[in-house]
């Protein structure tokens, strides 16, 4: 369904309650520590996340002495965490890298032909790159340019299967002539120099076929075919 502003009172009806423009923003709700009190999580991988990471200042808040008043304990913590072990790191990599997936294969379903589609699987390609590099110790510089990271994947790793023929070379032209080396292309409609989206005549669910073969690709790479 498109929505217009004629039924915006039809949008986000997966709520339990009725939800209205009028409604009164839930403010404590920006506050990380605030959602601590609760003991919800994220989902990764259709699993609760709330073991992952386990040395985050999430769980040594939540049993601190120091937090009896919610009110007074809002700007102790900030939702991050600095010098994560590397044990913990690298599973909390792999569930965000297998949620993009998941989230992934339900929109080439629901919404095969969209931008957001388009631009989730191109997130999920880059955090694979970006987890099987960690995995292997090899250290990164700061890049969103799937080519760059495919190329850097296949020399650190020494790719050599069959099965991964073409991927770099698919994701380096990608980032040239579609992205035109904006990796941002299907997040916003303007870029750097007063570029702008240009990609209207662009067979998206193509583009998402070869998405999701170079991601099955980096999961059996990887040896967790069985998680997803």
């Amino acid at each position: 369904m498109v929505y217009d502003k004629r039924c915006s009172m039809e949008l986000f009806q997966s709520f339990d309650n009725d939800i209205s423009y009028k409604d009164i923003l839930q403010l404590d709700g920006a506050f990380a520590v605030a959602h601590i009190n609760y003991g919800k999580s994220p989902i990764f991988n259709g699993e609760d996340s709330q073991n992952l990471a386990l040395s985050s200042r999430c769980n040594s808040l939540s049993s601190s002495k120091q937090l009896d008043d919610v009110l007074n304990r809002m700007r102790l913590f900030d939702g991050t965490e600095q010098n994560l072990k590397e044990e913990d790191q690298i599973p909390l990599w792999e569930n965000f890298w297998l949620e993009y997936v998941n989230t992934f294969n339900i929109l080439t379903d629901l919404l095969p032909n969209s931008v957001v589609t388009v631009y989730i699987g191109r997130h999920a390609i880059e955090i694979g790159f970006k987890y099987l590099l960690l995995k292997a110790n090899v250290k990164l510089n700061p890049t969103h340019d799937l080519g760059e990271l495919a190329d850097t994947f296949f020399d650190k790793c020494n790719i050599t299967d069959d099965y991964m023929e073409w991927v770099n070379d698919f994701c380096r032209n990608f980032c040239r002539y579609i992205e035109g080396r904006n990796a941002e292309y299907f997040r916003y409609p303007e870029y750097k120099n007063n570029t702008f989206f240009a990609g209207n005549c662009l067979d998206i669910n193509w583009m998402n076929y070869n998405f999701a073969l170079i991601l099955l690709k980096l999961i059996h790479y990887a040896g967790i075919d069985a998680a997803v």
